[in-house]
């Protein structure tokens, strides 16, 4: 069965939409996904095998849509927190933004696990460089079925080394996702939960801790 999505109305393969992402890093966490997703909506937040893409753990994240709140960062890697200067987890997502773009971006957000579709960023630094971004975004089932969640990663390149880093929206793609099978609740399973690395803020040198034999995330239990 080959794997679509809704494009403008029309349906378009996922090989022809990976062509867009120009980093390995994106195309990998989107494979994964779609092979989670098996033709439905979304996966489930606890089918996400971080084995299966510890090359992309150091960029990933799982934003958390809080009720009445801004979307709240629930687990975050080493690039993001790099950027930032300092632990994002709990941190609102937008905070990555300059105050120009935060209502636009949790506007995506908010359309992400609404409509629900896929969604890619690139970014500009708001301090002057020559650097850029891209952020993929995919919807991601909590543990009760509701889309309440977002499964991201963000690689950036040739940014200024003054922190925290924050950025613009220079342009986007969206795909809406169609289902292809019959959307079940899955039983809870073993996944996206691996234990927190220690993150150490230096002033602009980043401190980062030893590798270990498996990259792994931080975790933020807030309960769902």
């Amino acid at each position: 069965m080959r794997a679509t999505f809704g494009e403008r109305g029309n349906v378009t393969e996922l090989a022809r939409y990976r062509t867009s992402m120009r980093h390995p890093v994106l195309t990998d966490l989107l494979d994964h996904w779609e092979s989670l997703r098996a033709g439905r909506i979304a996966p489930h937040r606890a089918e996400i095998d971080p084995r299966r893409i510890e090359d992309v753990l150091e960029h990933a994240f799982i934003l958390e849509m809080v009720e009445d709140g801004a979307p709240r960062f629930r687990i975050a890697g080493m690039h993001l927190c790099d950027l930032m200067g300092m632990e994002i987890r709990t941190m609102p997502a937008a905070s990555l933004f300059a105050p120009s773009d935060r209502d636009r971006f949790n506007e995506v957000l908010q359309r992400i696990v609404s409509v629900p579709e896929i969604v890619e960023l690139d970014l500009l630094p708001q301090m002057p460089g020559d650097g850029g971004a891209q952020m993929l975004l995919l919807p991601v089932r909590n543990d009760k079925g509701a889309i309440t969640r977002i499964l991201g990663a963000l690689v950036a390149t040739g940014l200024p080394a003054e922190r925290p880093q924050r950025f613009t929206i220079a342009a986007s793609r969206t795909t809406r996702i169609i289902a292809q099978v019959f959307d079940r609740i899955n039983e809870p399973v073993a996944g996206f939960a691996e234990p927190m690395l220690a993150y150490q803020p230096g002033a602009h040198a980043i401190a980062r801790p030893a590798r270990q034999s498996r990259p792994q995330l931080r975790l933020v239990k807030s309960g769902d």
